[in-house]
């Protein structure tokens, strides 16, 4: 009896093995032709939204000297990568400086994660030791990132920190310079106007 048991056991197993590998098949044949139609197929993303607007906040401008096609990479990386910083955003997250002074946002408020959702980021300009600085970080995000405006061995460039000020990496506007300074530790860096 519990042989019979342990024969019809496995057979059942055995079935259930064999059509979920049937049915892994056509799902991967499947996929494979929605592959092939997404490469003929243009992928567009849409564009961000300047007219969005967010109680206690104004869309903002971001100065020329952050403007423009910077390049990043990192140390495991071969290729560089663009970052594109516009007038009112940064990539494809559009940028509102806070004008309530007393607005307090938190991550954990239901209500403020339905009423700043989406795209957007909250930033705010700084003159420091010679350098401009622009901090930017999600509405409801704790961590700031700042961009700071400098020269890396005579490649113009925008030092990366957190909130503390301290930097850890760079992104070149010279694609070459930024592949070329990849793996250096720009921890090291403590004046971003040399």
């Amino acid at each position: 009896m519990k042989k019979l048991i342990l024969v019809l056991l496995s057979t059942l197993l055995l079935t259930a093995c064999s059509n979920n590998s049937s049915n892994n098949e056509t799902k991967s044949s499947s996929s494979k032709s929605s592959i092939t139609t997404s490469k003929k197929s243009k992928i567009t993303t849409p564009k961000p939204n300047l007219n969005k607007k967010y109680p206690g906040f104004k869309l903002a401008t971001i100065p020329e000297a952050f403007q423009g096609t910077w390049y990043q990479t990192d140390i495991y990386s071969t290729q560089a990568r663009k970052f594109i910083i516009t007038k009112h955003t940064i990539m494809d997250s559009v940028v509102y400086q806070k004008t309530d002074p007393n607005l307090n946002l938190s991550h954990r408020s239901e209500k403020d994660n339905k009423t700043y959702a989406g795209n957007a980021t909250m930033v705010s300009f700084e003159d420091k030791n010679g350098s401009q600085w622009l901090r930017a970080r999600g509405f409801l995000d704790t961590v700031d990132i700042i961009y700071i405006t400098g020269t890396f061995k005579g490649h113009r460039c925008l030092y990366l920190a957190y909130s503390s000020g301290d930097i850890h990496s760079a992104i070149f506007k010279d694609r070459k310079a930024a592949l070329k300074y990849r793996k250096y530790d720009f921890s090291q860096v403590t004046n971003p106007s040399n």
